[in-house]
Formats: C-alpha cells, sequence, structure tokens
C-alpha cells in the first residue's frame, strides 16, 4: 500500500476514498501509507481502534483536517482538545440528561407531526431538505427555546459552504497540494509543533471565500443571539447554560468560547441527524419488504402491540448507521509517540479510523453490502466486537447528543412510516458525497411519497412552536 515514493496513496485518495478505506480494510488491522511522504496509518481492526479511542487516546488530538476549518468551529466541543475539552463537556453534558431528553421527545414529535401534515397525500420529495428542515426545527426547539426560523437560511449556507470547502480541499491535497501540507506538518512537526495547522480557508479560491462570507453571516446572526438573551434571559437553555457558565479560575466563558460552542451545535447538531435519517428512509424506500414490517410492526404497536414497532426503527436505524454512517470516518493527529498494534507511532502521524470500512467488512458482517435490519437480534448485538460498529465514535469523545440523535430517529420514522408509503423514482441514482459528513450528492435525495391506504384520518393537530 506505501505506492510511488513521493505520493504515496494519494491519488487513490483522490480517485476513491471510500473504496481506498475499504482495501485497507480488506488488508488487515492496520495500514501504513503515506500522502506526498506524510505518514498515514489507517486503522480497521476493533482491537486497535480502541487503543486509538481509548486505551492511549491521550497520545492524539482531532486531525489537522477537522482543525483546518476552525473558522467555522472554533475551539467547540467538536474541534478542542485535553483539559479545555474537558471543561467544555462539563459545561454541556447536563443540557443532554435524562429529565431534559424526555422535554425534548414532545417537541420533536410536535417538529414531525407538522411535517407528515406538509406531505398531504405524498408527492415527490427531496427527502434530504424535509429531514434538515426537521432536525434543525427539533434542535432550535429543543437546546434554544424557540424556532430560529431566520437562522435556517444562515445555517444552510454555513453548512453547505463547510461541506464544499472541505470535499474540495480534500481533492487538493490529494493533488499537488498536498505537498504544501505535508511540508508544513513535517516542519512544524521537527520543530515540536505536530498539532500545528495552517487557515487553508485564507487561500483565494472561491470556494475558500464561499466560506468566509457564509461563517461571517452566520456569526453575526450568533452575535445578535447572544446579545439579546443577555439583555432577557430566557431560562435553562443549552445557551442560558453557556452564559452562565465558568472556567476554572470562576471566570464567565469568553464571548468567542460562547460563540464556538453555538455555531458547533447549530452545523453539527442538526446535519448528522438529518444524514442518519435521509439514508433510513432512502433505504427502506429502496427495500420495500422492511418498509413493509415496519409498518406492520407500528401498526401493532397503535394496537397496544408492545413495543413491536420501537425494536423494529431501532434495527433500520442500526442497520442505516451501518452502511451510512454520517462520521464515515474518524481521524486523528499523533501529538505523542506510542505503539499501536506493534507499530511505533510518531508525533505528527495521521491516523483514519473509517468507520465506513469497518461497518461492511466481511470479518463482522454477513452480506455486509445488503440492507438487512433483521440482523440486529440481541444474540448478534452481544457477539459483535465492541469496535466493529461505533457509528457515534467511542471512548471519551463519543458524540454528546448521540441518545438525541436517537430519540429524533424513532419519532421522525414512527410518524413517517405510520402514514407514508416511500419509493425510490425509477432512474434515479443515489450516490453518497464526502463533505465534513456524509451527504446525499448536492444536498439532494427525490423519493415518492405516497399516503400508506389505511392512513385516510386526519392527523392530530400539531403544536404551533413557530413564533416562539
Amino acid at each position: 500500500m506505501t505506492g510511488d515514493w513521493l505520493w504515496g496513496g494519494a491519488l487513490r485518495l483522490r480517485r476513491d476514498v471510500l473504496a481506498f478505506y475499504r482495501d485497507c480494510e480488506r488488508q488487515g488491522g492496520l495500514v501504513r501509507t503515506h500522502v506526498w511522504r506524510l505518514p498515514l496509518y489507517v486503522v480497521t481492526a476493533p482491537e486497535l481502534i480502541e487503543e486509538v479511542l481509548v486505551k492511549k487516546q491521550r497520545c492524539f488530538i482531532k486531525s489537522g483536517a477537522l482543525r483546518s476549518t476552525g473558522r467555522a468551529f472554533g475551539r467547540g466541543l467538536l474541534t478542542s482538545d485535553k483539559e479545555l475539552w474537558r471543561r467544555q463537556r462539563r459545561t454541556i453534558q447536563p443540557a443532554f440528561h435524562g429529565q431534559r431528553l424526555a422535554r425534548y421527545r414532545a417537541l420533536m414529535n410536535a417538529a414531525a407531526l407538522r411535517l407528515c401534515e406538509s406531505f398531504g397525500d405524498g408527492g415527490v420529495r427531496n427527502i434530504h431538505h424535509d429531514m434538515t428542515d426537521l432536525c434543525f426545527e427539533a434542535l432550535a426547539q429543543s437546546l434554544f427555546g424557540e424556532g430560529m426560523s431566520e437562522a435556517r437560511p444562515l445555517v444552510a449556507a454555513a453548512a453547505e459552504a463547510l461541506h464544499e470547502f472541505h470535499h474540495l480541499h480534500a481533492q487538493w491535497i490529494g493533488a499537488v497540494g498536498g505537498l504544501a501540507f505535508a511540508a508544513v506538518r513535517a516542519a512544524s512537526t521537527a520543530l515540536g509543533r505536530p498539532d500545528f495547522v495552517a487557515d487553508p480557508t485564507l487561500l483565494p479560491t472561491s470556494y475558500g471565500r464561499r466560506f468566509r462570507d457564509a461563517t461571517a453571516a452566520l456569526d453575526g446572526y450568533v452575535a445578535g443571539l447572544v446579545a439579546r438573551r443577555r439583555a432577557a434571559p430566557a431560562g435553562d437553555d443549552f445557551l442560558s447554560m453557556l452564559l452562565a457558565g465558568r472556567d476554572e479560575a470562576g471566570a464567565p466563558l469568553s464571548e468567542r468560547q460562547i460563540r464556538d460552542e453555538v455555531v458547533t451545535m447549530f452545523l453539527a447538531g442538526h446535519e448528522t441527524a438529518a444524514s442518519s435519517l435521509t439514508w433510513a428512509l432512502y433505504l427502506l424506500a429502496a427495500h420495500p419488504p422492511a418498509a413493509q414490517r415496519l409498518a406492520a410492526a407500528l401498526d401493532a404497536d397503535d394496537r397496544g402491540g408492545g413495543g413491536a414497532g420501537e425494536r423494529e426503527i431501532d434495527r433500520v436505524m442500526r442497520e442505516a448507521l451501518r452502511l451510512y454512517p454520517p462520521a464515515y470516518r474518524i481521524s486523528r493527529t499523533a501529538v505523542e509517540a506510542c505503539e499501536i498494534g506493534g507499530h511505533r507511532v510518531r508525533p505528527g502521524v495521521e491516523i483514519m479510523i473509517p468507520q465506513w470500512a469497518v461497518h461492511r467488512s466481511e470479518r463482522f458482517y454477513a452480506e455486509p453490502d445488503a440492507f438487512r435490519p433483521e440482523r440486529w437480534t440481541p444474540k448478534f448485538t452481544a457477539t459483535l466486537p465492541k469496535f466493529a460498529y461505533f457509528p457515534f465514535g467511542g471512548g471519551p469523545r463519543t458524540c454528546i447528543g448521540n441518545t438525541f440523535a436517537e430519540i429524533e430517529g424513532s419519532v421522525a420514522l414512527g410518524h413517517i412510516c405510520r402514514r407514508y408509503e416511500l419509493r425510490v423514482p425509477p432512474r434515479a441514482r443515489v450516490t453518497p458525497y464526502l463533505g465534513v459528513t456524509l451527504l446525499p450528492r448536492g444536498n439532494q435525495l427525490a423519493l415518492e411519497v405516497r399516503r400508506r391506504p389505511s392512513q385516510t384520518q386526519q392527523f392530530p393537530a400539531a403544536p404551533d412552536f413557530s413564533r416562539a
């Protein structure tokens, strides 16, 4: 896998990243290569993934690729490391405690009902747009206590610019631009700063300008939101927690830190959930027998069937997250020397842990590319190695909103699949796009939506929180 002395795996990564990851997985638990002489290790064995994410996690920080988008995320929970990250996690964690999650479920139910009402008798829908709107509304109502309709286009523009920047910058790294990236990493590592990363958003490219402009517009909205909340506190929501937060010296969080956490929650808090739901609905539309099993289980629940629908939704979501994990790979930069699986890892090395490849491994899954929700029996789950399935990451950095996303998925699938049948339109070609998360290309995924024959009654009225 070392390839040519100069470019190593760069050209294959540029041509087809997901295929490259699967080739590495087939070769073994740890494959060493390089990108323009920058050492790259692809780790796919569950026991070695645990070494990186849990046992020796102190030796690694978030990857240079993610930290290079600091103009968007800043030093928020997604990109921060070590003590700063621990303080932030302690501040934010109460927003996702059990009693709050019960309250959030009610808000998610209302949002999902409004979405179903908008479907009417059906038609062809861009289901990804629908899921993104749904998940943003659920996020805004749950964590910020208001509809935030004016923020939605700003967040959408910033997210689109972020995904485009990440995708095209990765293409640039895979081409000769990777020489500059590798040279900077080699020099900074030699000077004792393997964590150093230049700001590529300053490059005079069209996608760099779009990224800067979209982020600046979102920053303006967040500054106004924070000022308004300082003047008129709203209660105990996520933003209120940030405004009341204190650092280890008892000082309030800085304006920049509050901004970084709010923007991180805006961008990361709904995009991954929307992606998960989009792919789950697509898979159900492409596999009518699985959709029919789910609908029958939901009908049984409505007749007092004892939770069959919830169990089937859980199996569908697990399988969708296996096949199309929104975080399709985890990346880390080594900042301390360590040993992983008998291989010496030096500071400056990039580690790739591709969920896409591990989740589709023949070592752990029969018919790994097939959509088979029925595989998720209690026995199968109990025998699966810990890091053979990790859509929300693992170790201390497990996604803070994983339970929030699971509830959201259960609520949305329950409402939609009770009421509608989904089909993939004839001649439709659906391909994933590798932004920061795994998205349908062009943010477009069209599905035919038809009212189920048994669902002719009126929906219960959904509470209107849009003006809250």
